[in-house]
């Protein structure tokens, strides 16, 4: 059997092993750039004098300006190519971190972050257009649950490599520029593993999926999870960094950081959410993702610190397996995948952005309980949003029925 046939990587093949490594280093790469600064928002916001909401602006402004641009990104892949903008995003996105540190205004940090999220959204946007584009379809499943198995160690190496660094240091600028470093050695790789592949080479050289208005209601539920989701998961971290450095924890930098090593769970959850799916239905899965996170959250409410590792843990795991079917359905129910994956990308973003500010903002008004409220809301919708979800073959299935 070829090795690529149709302009396509089969499973198995000495490409495929290649293109599951370099995917997933691009993931780590990417993704550790992104959050690399989330651990460290305490100790810049007290350099600058600024608030929880205001330092949160360090996360946001990047999840904006990715938000606002990986839906043109994902666009421009099929003309451009998605080597080309994968390798010019992430170097240009590893220049920016190697700038910010340098920096010594608070608003030409937010700037400097904003525009790190405009040179992300090409790769994080064309990661998974060049799957799609370049393996076979039996295969896209395994290798887009390995990039955002990926995705899950980058968030957490970053945050971890940057902890350390500026508490060994005692420097949060080197701690950020150490995470420079790391992700150039890692886009290294996966600029010297990602197998060349015939490829499909224009949008319009894609069958064109059918479509229907069960399929476009089961797309807006997935959009909608992206965006509560997403915008509660990232809020949680962004206001644990305040909690645990106030009494009784007094946590230091990097201890704060280890607790970021709960995102392990979320590589195996994800990873392993299909599977799961195959033997109980996607409903039963997705509910029992929502009473996980909901779960760890009460284990976070104890100020014990085994706890609330444990209960980060399990929120990882609940969160990252909702995240890896909703962003596949996303994609496999829109008539156009490449277009459905950004238009969900765009939407987890927005999420992450207005999470962290909504959820430094109910720090800042009412310490942990108001945080505590507005994760209920989110669990709740969640909820709603788990219940009313549908398989990709009864939204098909709905759809043949009308055409009868």
């Amino acid at each position: 059997m070829d090795a690529i046939s149709d302009g396509r990587i089969r499973r198995g093949s000495r490409e495929y092993r290649y293109a599951l490594v370099s995917l997933f280093c691009l993931g780590i790469s990417a993704f550790s750039l992104l959050y690399a600064p989330q651990p460290l928002l305490h100790t810049i916001g007290g350099e600058f004098r600024v608030t929880a909401s205001q330092s949160a602006w360090l996360m946001s402004a990047t999840m904006t300006g990715l938000a606002l641009c990986v839906v043109l990104w994902g666009q421009l892949s099929a003309r451009i190519g998605e080597r080309k903008i994968i390798i010019g995003g992430l170097f240009g996105s590893v220049a920016l971190c190697l700038v910010f540190p340098l920096l010594h205004t608070w608003w030409a940090l937010i700037v400097v972050r904003a525009v790190q999220g405009v040179t992300l959204a090409g790769p994080i946007a064309a990661a998974l257009a060049w799957v799609g584009r370049h393996i076979e379809a039996a295969a896209i499943a395994r290798v887009s649950g390995l990039y955002i198995a990926g995705t899950t160690v980058g968030g957490m190496s970053g945050r971890l490599l940057s902890g350390i660094m500026s508490e060994t240091f005692t420097s949060w600028r080197i701690g950020v520029a150490a995470v420079a470093l790391f992700a150039t050695a890692l886009g290294g790789i996966f600029h010297s593993t990602l197998p060349q592949s015939a490829g499909m080479r224009r949008e319009a050289s894609l069958s064109v999926r059918p479509d229907s208005p069960a399929q476009r209601r089961q797309r807006i539920l997935a959009y909608a999870y992206g965006l509560i989701g997403m915008g509660m998961f990232v809020g949680i971290y962004t206001v644990l960094v305040y909690r645990v450095a106030e009494p009784p924890w007094r946590l230091g930098t990097s201890v704060t950081s280890m607790l970021f090593l709960s995102y392990l769970a979320g590589t195996l959850s994800s990873a392993k959410a299909g599977a799961l799916v195959m033997r109980w239905g996607l409903r039963p899965v997705m509910l029992f993702g929502v009473v996980t996170m909901a779960v760890g959250v009460g284990l976070t409410i104890p100020t014990n610190i085994v706890t609330l590792w444990v209960g980060l843990f399990v929120l990882c795991s609940g969160f990252f397996g909702m995240h890896a079917l909703s962003s596949g359905r996303a994609a496999g129910l829109h008539p156009y995948p490449g277009r459905g994956s950004g238009i969900y990308l765009m939407c987890y973003y927005v999420g992450s952005s207005l999470g962290g500010i909504l959820f430094g903002h109910c720090w800042d008004i009412g310490r942990w309980p108001a945080v505590l409220a507005l994760i209920a809301g989110c669990l709740i919708a969640l909820a709603v949003i788990a219940s009313a979800v549908r398989s990709e073959e009864s939204a098909l299935g709905s759809r043949k029925e009308k055409e009868k």
